[in-house]
């Protein structure tokens, strides 16, 4: 019995290992229309990206992963993924790609707040906000793409590996198991 729980335990690290995953995606942002407030040149471009770390199945869509970094040269970023609105990565639909949704809202100056959801950029003057949510006027608009990094996995070997180790090694304690029974 003692045997069965340590294969356990060894799938379950397996499993861990297998769907952890962690990765980059970077994003520009290019201004096309002029509006209101702020007045960015219609074809301004900007740069930026999030990255994310998740242990879920790739085409799970009720749980996106957790940004665990960003970086947007866009003037009025904030520094820290705790300073937006909200902030994730989501998909439309299973199995297409993911996107990015940040908002960024900073009730002292209006001009500097903006709003990516998925191919759209807008930056906004907010007008009312509760926790949940956030009323504003759009000003300039733009299109966001995407290109996505596979970061490097770590050095750990690939399941196989494990597996045929973990056999190995219950094969192993089974032989000095059965060796040391008494006869």
């Amino acid at each position: 019995m003692r045997l069965h729980r340590y294969f356990l335990v060894l799938l379950a690290s397996l499993s861990a290992v297998y769907f952890a995953k962690a990765d980059t995606i970077d994003f520009t942002v290019t201004i096309t229309q002029q509006n209101f407030l702020q007045n960015i040149p219609v074809g301004t471009v900007y740069t930026g990206f999030v990255h994310y770390d998740g242990s879920i199945d790739p085409n799970f869509t009720g749980v996106p992963p957790t940004l665990t970094s960003y970086g947007f040269d866009f003037p009025s970023a904030p520094s820290s993924l705790s300073d937006f609105k909200w902030e994730f990565v989501q998909r439309t639909a299973v199995g297409q790609p993911l996107f990015a949704e940040l908002m960024y809202v900073d009730p002292f100056d209006p001009a500097a707040s903006f709003d990516i959801t998925n191919t759209i950029f807008q930056t906004i003057l907010p007008y009312a906000q509760t926790v949940d949510s956030v009323t504003y006027r759009v000003e300039e608009t733009g299109t966001v793409s995407y290109s996505y990094v596979a970061d490097t996995p770590p050095a750990v070997p690939e399941p196989a590996s494990f597996l045929l180790v973990g056999t190995g090694l219950l094969a192993a304690l089974n032989l000095r198991r059965l060796r040391n029974t008494p006869a």
